[in-house]
């Protein structure tokens, strides 16, 4: 009697096309950075963010993920996530200090690479309620944010390019470290509360079109700085006990 379940082939082939679509994203970022079509590249980089979330979401609805999807997704995003705002920074900002300009870059497709491969070694455990150091999607996020609240079709403010050349390393440590950051896909479930991320997820969505030069650099520039300082309050708090 046939069947309507998709085999494992079959259904692992949305989100390896999905992936591609991110891979995609990242590649056009790159040859948009190289041309210095800054606004372009920044565009293709969040649009590359929304592939990377749907072949997640789709492999995790059909049942399916296979050690190739996690292998061919981590590389996709070194592409977008690594290589592709590196480039963006050092085309738009860092070209005016020289070595150090690329050397920053480098160091922040160091840290994306480094925090994929960890993470796909820790993919087969069991799931956990926080990340464990920074997301490459959130760096990636924060400098191509930066980069549109600055203005792509013009030059950097001095302050600008100084934030511009020490932000990647920075991003890069988070990245490797292992201050827990917090998801949601593991959060409480339930209705009521399935019904207010829906709204909040709304908001923030007419947030970002309505100014999105303002809403992103505080959305990505907010949740990387999440990670170092709910790990001092949790030290802060931890010096105010008393001890026993």
């Amino acid at each position: 009697m046939p069947t309507s379940e998709p085999r494992p082939l079959e259904g692992a082939l949305l989100p390896t096309l999905l992936t591609t679509g991110n891979l995609l994203c990242g590649f056009a970022a790159v040859v948009a950075a190289a041309h210095n079509r800054f606004g372009t590249a920044a565009a293709l980089i969040f649009l590359g963010m929304a592939f990377d979330i749907l072949d997640g979401q789709v492999a995790r609805w059909i049942g399916i993920a296979t050690d190739f999807g996690i292998e061919y997704d981590s590389l996709a995003d070194v592409i977008t996530f690594g290589l592709a705002p590196a480039l963006l920074t050092v085309q738009y900002a860092l070209d005016h200090f020289g070595r150090w300009g690329w050397v920053s870059g480098f160091l922040f497709v160091v840290g994306a690479a480094l925090r994929l491969a960890r993470f796909n070694i820790r993919a087969t455990r069991a799931s956990d309620t926080h990340f464990q150091g920074l997301p490459t999607p959130a760096a990636a996020g924060t400098l191509a944010a930066l980069v549109l609240l600055f203005g792509p079709n013009q030059a950097p403010p001095e302050a600008g390019r100084v934030l511009l050349l020490l932000l990647p390393p920075g991003l890069a440590m988070l990245m490797v470290s292992t201050l827990p950051y917090r998801h949601v896909k593991h959060g409480r479930r339930g209705v009521g509360l399935l019904t207010w991320l829906i709204v909040g997820f709304a908001a923030l969505l007419a947030l970002i079109v309505a100014a999105p030069r303002w809403v992103l650099p505080l959305l990505f520039g907010g949740y990387a700085l999440s990670g170092p300082v709910a790990a001092l309050r949790r030290a802060w708090l931890r010096r105010r006990r008393p001890s026993s």
